[in-house]
């Protein structure tokens, strides 16, 4: 079985509510499903503001959010990527985090971003080391700054992508990944 990861469109949303349930309900929040869909509708299609999902025949497994983090001193653009969610039963087995995470990262520098910010809670080791191996995996740039916080340097991505058209197709597919993860001397 195969994972694929697709930006959420307005046509994709009927596939995405259930993890979203999930993952509300996961986090103590009521579920509201009229209201959060009216959210995930304002924000799909909107440019700057996306999700990538995981999908496993037909099925969400997991999903990650972006929004604009305003003009900070040292870039134009800069992704905040949060709400990295993958289902429990699909959780450490699949690489469906590592997967949506390379995604994101992919999307991200397709829209110009120079900089990504992840954060994640500070006992979550896997999270934790998820962001220094993608970074290492796709080539760019990873500084912890904080204990939870993590600044992405996509323009390495970015300025390969202009040397090398098909760069950002090739990395965001997750076979790439496995075979990085194979190599011998790959971090895993």
């Amino acid at each position: 079985m195969s994972i694929d990861t697709v930006v959420v469109s307005k046509d994709k949303l009927d596939m995405l509510m259930p993890l979203i349930a999930e993952q509300q309900y996961d986090c103590g929040k009521e579920v509201d499903l009229v209201t959060t869909r009216t959210f995930f509708e304002s924000i799909a299609d909107n440019g700057e503001r996306f999700q990538v999902m995981a999908v496993e025949e037909g099925v969400a497994v997991g999903f990650v959010m972006v929004d604009p983090l305003p003009n900070l001193q040292f870039a134009d653009k800069v992704a905040y990527v949060h709400d990295v969610y993958v289902t429990e039963s699909h959780r450490g087995v699949r690489g469906i985090g590592a997967s949506v995470i390379a995604a994101v990262f992919t999307e991200c520098m397709r829209r110009g971003y120079e900089f990504a910010e992840g954060e994640t809670e500070p006992d979550n080791r896997p999270a934790r080391g998820l962001y220094k191996r993608m970074a290492q995996k796709l080539g760019i740039g990873c500084k912890e700054v904080a204990s939870v916080r993590y600044l992405m340097d996509l323009r390495p991505g970015i300025e390969r992508a202009h040397r090398e058209p098909e760069y950002l197709d090739r990395i965001a597919t997750p076979r790439l990944l496995s075979r990085l993860s194979a190599r011998p001397g790959a971090d895993s």
